[in-house]
């Protein structure tokens, strides 16, 4: 059996509105050599069944189910799986442009592990489209620059618009974080391994994955424990780079990283769809205020680094100043939710 050169590693958790869409854009592709692997994850609608209907027509198509695990336990079942040369990972609420294995392969030399490409966001609420410039910006730098901004948040840990030899995945092992070890980071801590291991990473101009964004769950949507995480992200992240000898030369964006997911962490707090009484809030806000590992970071950092809004709440969190850092974040997190309400 020819083996394929793309494994297409397909999410799916309750898409039924869009998976055809998502799956018709695999079907289509240029290059016929390709597998595409579908992992429902416990749906609970038709996306299953929409699923088979596709495995039943076409043989490149591939269904596995399993019982509701999380995103990285699908990931991780995928690449298990998988058979390509290549793998890419895609969420079943996105589509790609028909030449996006093509374009990605050809992309690739014999020590290319690998590759990046340019995305398209497209907010489904005012049908606005913003592509991004990842290709433009790093594909004349060294790896390290992109490892250094992803930290920064400069750039998003997503696992999707890239493509990875699979031949490094299972050198190194690399898998994603499961339900309980490391929630809604998943995709960074394999992004940035993926990154660190690369022999060499390439880069494709063209916007070939299509990110659905819908404004209510990326600007309302309350997520559970998120300081937890992150610095749970914090702590995984420097003991990986203290085992490859490598703390040091990241240490100034480890310290940002924990700053910077702080204040978004404050944000949280209050958001609209974040249900919580007021007593709760404010006991998350003393929480991040009160952490040593935040409040360590923050006095090497400082906050000259941050924009005025976030300097200006970082120095009341600094001096644990609660009241005042709640008060700060709820005004602060109505901002940013009008303003995507109104440009999209």
């Amino acid at each position: 059996m020819e083996t394929p050169a793309v494994s297409l590693l397909v999410a799916v958790y309750n898409t039924e509105t869009y998976i055809r869409n998502c799956l018709e854009s695999l079907k289509n592709q240029t290059l016929d050599n390709i597998e595409i692997i579908i992992v429902n994850d416990g749906s609970a609608d038709a996306s299953p069944d929409i699923a088979e209907e596709y495995a039943e027509k076409d043989k490149r198509f591939r269904v596995i189910h399993q019982e509701n695990q999380g995103l990285g336990a699908v990931r991780n079942k995928g690449i298990e799986a998988a058979r390509g040369e290549f793998v890419a990972f895609i969420d079943s609420d996105d589509w790609i442009e028909p030449d996006y294995c093509l374009q990605m392969v050809q992309a690739a030399s014999e020590e290319t592990d690998l590759v990046i490409c340019n995305y398209a966001a497209e907010f489904e609420d005012t049908e606005k489209t913003v592509v991004s410039d990842i290709a433009e910006t790093y594909q004349d730098q060294p790896k390290e620059s992109y490892i250094k901004a992803l930290f920064e948040g400069k750039v998003r840990g997503f696992s999707w618009n890239k493509l990875y030899r699979r031949s490094m995945i299972d050198a190194h092992r690399l898998s994603f974080p499961l339900r309980g070890e490391l929630e809604h980071v998943e995709d960074q801590f394999f992004s940035f391994r993926a990154h660190f291991f690369a022999r060499s990473v390439s880069y494709v101009k063209a916007p070939l994955y299509h990110y659905r964004i819908h404004l209510s769950s990326i600007v309302q949507g309350y997520q559970k424990k998120l300081f937890e995480s992150g610095l749970a992200l914090y702590q995984a992240n420097a003991r990986f780079l203290q085992e490859n000898n490598k703390l040091e030369e990241y240490r100034k964006e480890l310290d940002f990283f924990i700053v910077l997911h702080g204040t978004i962490c404050l944000l949280n707090e209050w958001k609209t769809s974040a249900s919580r009484r007021l007593l709760e809030k404010l006991k998350t806000v003393g929480v991040i205020c009160a952490d040593p590992v935040f409040q360590g970071s923050l006095s090497k950092t400082g906050t000259a680094p941050f924009d005025a809004k976030r300097s200006c709440l970082l120095l009341m969190a600094k001096y644990r100043m609660i009241p005042f850092v709640a008060m700060a974040s709820a005004v602060y997190q109505r901002v940013i939710e009008y303003k995507m309400k109104i440009r999209g």
